[in-house]
């Protein structure tokens, strides 16, 4: 007699079920692990500092909501629009374009801790946008994407000061890398109106855009036009026409008549006049330095056209404008301010990244170092001796826009290394 020992079918299903489900979670923790390496774990570290740091400024603004930074300027602007009051009045106030008053008048609406969140995350986030954009334009093809976050991370300590005290710096700059990265993919009308609403933050970013002219005239320029012309008309949907003519007309009353290298020494620009009559005790006429102001900007444009014209590879062309422009910025500028050197940040950290995982020579990664250690130093100046204003320590942050300046007329201007590049690339 024979005897088969045979399992319950509700044994077999639930083992098979088990099974499945093993097998299931073992793909999805493979999955998430080849995610997670492919991210890499510069990108992981900086993504979860940045979130620190946004999650940081909340709470340190709602908690103090009406500390005094510079969206209380904003916001007053805003709150004067909307009621059809001078924007003016104060010169050492709110300087930007009407547009940027018709801007910031929502802000008016909410409370000054909600209202000040919500802008400092916008200008946070275009400051990031504008850097993630450009990192993955290929203007910088030695920064892989596995070490992207080793960008970010240098920029922390650059660009927090900014915003923790509600600049519109960062906000310039990362409509000026968004505007940059756009070019590669022909993305002519996304430049066009980031450098036109920069330019209604600050009138100089305007030479990112007349310098990207020459580069696509035809596909650029009447795109340009239109976007400075739709918002210079803007302000007139939301007030009387009366109004806004008039407050037009102060802005560029009180923007030309503003002399900043007049200002008395706890006000003056750091910038290169700072450097050489206020530390340097040169005479220089100012008709003569305004000249130098303008022939510099010239000598950027007339950068990007020889590369245009001889067919230097984008890498070189738009890497080079982005690298002068911001030094001309800093160096040159009409009103460069402590806070303003966050304009460089970007081309100095993605030129110290690029220098350390390219082969480059050795006094060339020195140097770069050299220029981001001098950031680093200013702006750790200003955090905990905010009361030393002597001029020597004052130079620090000019003192590294000119060392930047040598490195990237050294390393944009030689033939010898683009054409290696560009044949191993």
């Amino acid at each position: 007699m024979a005897f088969v020992l045979c399992q319950p079918a509700s044994s077999n299903q639930g083992r098979d079920s088990l099974t499945l489900t093993m097998v299931s979670e073992a793909r999805t923790t493979a999955a998430l692990r080849g995610r997670f390496s492919r991210l890499g774990m510069w990108n992981i570290a900086a993504l979860a500092v940045w979130l620190v740091i946004f999650l940081g400024l909340a709470v340190r603004i709602l908690a103090n909501p009406n500390r005094a930074t510079a969206f209380t300027v904003y916001r007053l602007a805003g709150f004067h629009w909307l009621n059809a009051q001078h924007l003016y009045e104060d010169w050492r106030g709110f300087v930007y374009s009407p547009i940027s008053a018709v801007f910031f008048a929502p802000f008016a609406l909410v409370p000054p801790g909600w209202g000040n969140l919500a802008w400092t995350w916008l200008n946070t986030g275009l400051f990031l946008s504008g850097v993630a954009a450009i990192v993955a334009s290929g203007i910088c093809p030695g920064i892989r994407p596995k070490y992207y976050g080793v960008v970010f991370l240098l920029l922390v300590p650059l660009v927090l000061g900014n915003l923790d005290t509600g600049q519109a710096n960062p906000s310039v700059i990362g409509l000026l890398l968004l505007a940059v990265a756009a070019a590669p993919a022909q993305r002519w009308s996304v430049a066009a109106l980031c450098v036109a609403a920069a330019t209604c933050l600050k009138i100089y970013p305007l030479a990112v855009g007349l310098i990207l002219l020459l580069i696509a005239p035809r596909k650029f320029g009447w795109r340009l036009f239109l976007a400075l012309l739709a918002l210079g008309i803007l302000p007139f949907l939301f007030q009387h026409w009366s109004y806004v003519s008039q407050q037009y007309h102060e802005w560029a009353i009180t923007r030309s008549a503003d002399d900043r290298r007049l200002y008395p020494l706890k006000d003056v620009p750091l910038d290169l006049w700072f450097l050489l009559v206020r530390f340097g005790h040169l005479t220089i006429p100012g008709g003569a330095y305004t000249a130098f102001q303008v022939l510099s900007g010239g000598a950027i444009a007339l950068f990007c056209l020889v590369g245009v014209r001889k067919n230097w590879p984008q890498e070189r062309v738009l890497g080079g404008l982005l690298a002068f422009v911001c030094i001309w910025m800093t160096l040159c500028g009409p009103a460069t301010e402590l806070q303003t050197y966050v304009l460089l940040a970007p081309a100095v950290v993605l030129t110290l990244v690029d220098a350390f995982l390219c082969p480059r020579p050795v006094w060339l990664r020195i140097g770069v170092l050299v220029v981001y250690l001098l950031m680093v130093l200013a702006v750790a100046r200003i955090s905990f001796l905010p009361k030393q204003k002597a001029l020597w320590i004052l130079t620090i942050q000019p003192v590294a826009a000119l060392v930047f300046l040598g490195y990237c007329l050294v390393w944009f201007t030689r033939g010898s290394p683009w054409r290696h590049e560009s044949t191993t690339g």
